[in-house]
């Protein structure tokens, strides 16, 4: 694709779903959200990027998760007026594109990724991190008692300065 096409397309991209959703009308959403999602699909077919080519699986993932972000903030606008589920469910469904294409650009990479140590990124930083967020959803999700998530967000913030120290290059 030209590089003079990617700004008007990505602007295009955007008003299509977001407009409807700032009016809320449910039936110019589904009709941008099925524009995004044929000129997803189109770029999807044209540029092929299950040909095992990592630069074009990416720029290919800037289009279907542009198409996939208009919708959600399409959404995201229309939450003021009323339920969101409608356009919730079209979202979901027209957001396949995105999905497929981020595990072509995910199968391309991970395998890269889980074969350096991944814990030492950042000089250790990244494992404090990956260590504060398990804390963080396991507070979230599973205890309510302000009481008890003291020790537990202590507890894993100990945690995650021992793995900051750990996995920290001299």
């Amino acid at each position: 694709m030209k590089a003079s096409y990617t700004l008007p397309l990505s602007i295009l991209m955007i008003i299509l779903p977001v407009i409807p959703g700032l009016i809320d009308s449910f039936i110019g959403f589904l009709v941008g959200a099925i524009i995004d999602f044929v000129i997803a699909v189109y770029i999807l077919i044209s540029e092929k990027p299950w040909s095992n080519d990592i630069k074009t699986a990416i720029s290919t993932l800037y289009f279907t998760t542009l198409s996939t972000f208009a919708d959600v903030a399409g959404i995201f606008f229309a939450m003021a007026y009323q339920d969101e589920y409608k356009f919730a469910i079209v979202t979901l469904a027209l957001s396949i594109p995105f999905i497929y294409n981020l595990f072509l650009v995910l199968k391309s990479i991970l395998p890269n990724l889980i074969k350096a140590d991944i814990l030492d990124i950042g000089n250790g930083f990244f494992a404090f991190i990956l260590v504060l967020i398990v804390g963080a959803i396991i507070g979230r999700v599973f205890i309510t008692n302000f009481y008890a998530l003291l020790p537990l967000y202590t507890g894993f913030l100990i945690l995650a300065i021992i793995a900051l120290f750990y996995f920290r290059k001299k």
